[in-house]
């Protein structure tokens, strides 16, 4: 699961939801195509590795940013992940793919909602524990 790890901590956002509160598949995916968009700094549609590292390290994980070695190292097999035609960059389609892979893999009861349960189960992978 640790690569699935570092697509929820490349997008949060995702995770951070009021303890009632249930993410869906589609609502994930809303709020990762804005977050696609505002990664997308030279706005040309697609993320370069640049892009995905510099959003890592402004990220972090459990309240502390990434030290510049660790969000390279992140990004790097994040990038690796997403990149399905290995053409050296991430179009949307190409994260989206993962994000859903991701949210299926988290989605331990297959009811189609990221819950608490198993929202705290994603941010324990997060943070490595």
């Amino acid at each position: 699961m640790p690569r699935f790890a570092l697509l929820a901590a490349a997008v949060a956002g995702t995770l951070a939801l009021p303890a009632a509160a249930q993410e869906t598949q589609a609502t994930a995916a809303a709020k990762f195509s804005r977050e696609f968009k505002a990664t997308d700094t030279n706005k040309d549609g697609v993320w370069s590795k640049a892009e995905v590292t510099a959003r890592i390290a402004r990220m972090g994980a459990a309240n502390k940013k990434f030290d510049k070695a660790h969000a390279d190292r992140l990004a790097t097999k994040w990038f690796t992940a997403a990149d399905a035609n290995k053409d050296g960059k991430v179009t949307e389609k190409e994260a989206q793919a993962l994000l859903a892979a991701t949210f299926q893999a988290y989605d331990a009861n297959r009811d189609g909602r990221i819950g608490a349960g198993e929202r705290s189960t994603a941010k324990k992978a997060i943070q490595g524990r």
